[in-house]
């Protein structure tokens, strides 16, 4: 009897050892690809204010789950994936910035006048068969800057609205700076909730 009381007994400790093994090697996965996020965030935080001018503060910081930049055609995009809190309930979206990396492009638009957030929307869309509905328009006034914000949730085409993920573009009056956006992917923002993205995006800043 006692025998078999200490061969369960190891068999127990066996399956015990192997779990605590297991645990071990995904807790240190878990840590490496954390310290892999870390340092792309990092790069592309770096990136965004060397090449675009903007520096996100440390409220949107703590929100981002991941990030990723490409350059294509001399145009740097970059990436964020944050969880706002908006009312009651997070909401997950994408935070997408562009410029060009040429220097000389920013300053030959710089004195000129830009165009606001709608009318940036309507120029991408003039000629193409689905064009995005604006559901609104607002002065829009970041840390050091200010221009306008627009807020789309619908495209018109073929005689019909379709919906569409809850878009905000952001453009700054400032000529050398470029529009960014923000792209709700869940859930579906009412009307409440669209209202107070403005203020949840305020914590990108421009970089004097």
């Amino acid at each position: 009897m006692a025998g078999k009381f200490f061969a369960k007994s190891g068999v127990v400790s066996g399956i015990l050892l192997v779990l605590f093994i297991f645990s071990s090697f995904v807790d240190c996965s878990s840590a490496n690809t954390k310290n892999i996020d870390s340092e792309r965030l990092s790069k592309n935080t770096s990136l965004l204010s060397n090449r675009c001018g903007y520096v996100l503060d440390k409220n949107i910081i703590d929100k981002i789950s991941k990030s990723y930049s490409k350059v294509n055609d001399r145009i740097i995009s970059i990436d964020f994936y944050v969880s706002l809190k908006v009312a009651d309930r997070p909401v997950n979206g994408k935070l997408s910035f562009g410029c060009f990396m040429v220097g000389a492009k920013e300053s030959e638009a710089s004195g000129l006048k830009r165009p606001t957030a709608a009318e940036e929307i309507s120029q991408a869309d003039s000629g193409g068969r689905y064009a995005r509905n604006v559901v609104w328009q607002r002065t829009y006034e970041g840390a050091g800057w200010t221009g306008t914000i627009a807020y789309v949730n619908s495209v018109f085409g073929d005689q019909e609205n379709l919906k569409v993920p809850d878009y905000f573009l952001v453009c700054p009056n400032k000529g050398k700076l470029a529009c960014f956006s923000f792209e709700v992917q869940r859930p579906r923002l009412d009307r409440r909730e669209s209202d107070k993205i403005p203020d949840l995006l305020r914590g990108i800043v421009f970089l004097k």
